[in-house]
């Protein structure tokens, strides 16, 4: 028999009393429906179970960093390595601790997360960074001459089921995006300027990262590629390149389209066409030729300089 204090709610103090039932068959939890009937419970009124699952409530209470397992560091005392060195642990204190009901909570395997598997993982980011910093002086050197925009790691959203960030070495020219793997074994990867619809104008939120999201045209590729950096300065660099490189791109291919229009009489064709059918008969042979002017069924030929007839004297 649990005495409760006053001071507890009535949802509370009937919760309390349903898991402390000495006969199980009448304990909350117990009387058939699981965990059901405890989350049903008029104590747990208002909780979305979904937030609590994923994490999404603000707990009521967080220990300070400072307490380990609800003990406090400053009482375990010190681990330097003056201290520890020479200590040895003999097969009598293994046989001791093989045994040894271990309990660690959430907050202690943080703790070795940002301490232990910092420390033991530092060598490994050293070589990391020097190998990456080996392969970006291979790549300065290739593009130093050539007219690349910008180049340097970025992570690519994709992988053989699409669900992974890959490491790529991005180079960044005036008509094309490519990315190399890091090894550069295999051919890279090319986005070509023409194929994209939209560089996002903002940042796009996906995966916790904030980034850069190309929009292709209808029918190609996965209709997407999204790209990011740890760098935010760095990324915001990748981000203003590839709008400007994709706005300059589109400007090039409309002038390029009027320049052409120009050459092959593609400009005007329309009106071309009709005044051709006029001067050029009913035969329907006519050939509408830049300026306006057409081929006849009979041979005359109207240019855009004024009318020739078929022997080539001015009319």
């Amino acid at each position: 028999n649990v005495e409760l204090p006053e001071s507890f709610s009535k949802e509370l103090r009937d919760l309390l009393e349903g898991l402390l039932q000495r006969d199980i068959d009448k304990r909350l939890g117990c009387k058939g429906g699981g965990a059901e009937e405890v989350k049903s419970h008029p104590f747990f009124a208002g909780i979305d179970w979904n937030q609590v699952y994923y994490q999404k409530y603000t707990p009521p209470l967080i220990p300070p960093r400072g307490e380990v397992n609800a003990a406090d560091a400053f009482d375990i005392g010190s681990f330097d390595e003056e201290d520890t060195k020479g200590i040895k642990l003999t097969e009598q204190d293994q046989e001791l601790y093989r045994y040894f009901p271990l309990t660690i909570s959430e907050r202690w395997q943080q703790e070795v997360a940002e301490t232990v598997f910092e420390t033991v993982n530092t060598e490994a980011d050293k070589l990391e960074q020097k190998r990456k910093a080996k392969q970006k002086q291979r790549f300065d050197a290739d593009e130093k001459e050539s007219d690349c925009i910008l180049h340097g790691y970025i992570k690519k959203y994709g992988g053989s089921f699409a669900s992974v960030w890959q490491t790529r070495y991005a180079k960044l020219y005036p008509n094309r995006l490519e990315l190399h793997t890091e090894s550069g074994s295999t051919k890279p990867e090319l986005v070509f300027m023409d194929q994209i619809e939209e560089v996002s104008p903002d940042f796009v939120p996906f995966k916790n990262e904030q980034c850069v999201q190309i929009r292709f045209r209808d029918g190609i590729r996965d209709g997407k590629l999204i790209l990011t950096n740890s760098d935010e300065i760095g990324l915001k660099e990748w981000a203003l390149s590839l709008r400007a490189a994709h706005k300059e791109s589109q400007e090039l291919l409309g002038s390029m389209a009027k320049k052409a229009g120009k050459i092959y009489g593609t400009e005007g064709q329309r009106g071309g066409a009709a005044d051709g059918k006029q001067l050029g008969g009913s035969g329907g042979g006519g050939m509408v030729l830049p300026g306006g002017g057409t081929a006849a069924a009979g041979g005359g030929v109207i240019a855009a300089g004024g009318p020739k007839n078929a022997n080539g004297g001015s009319n």
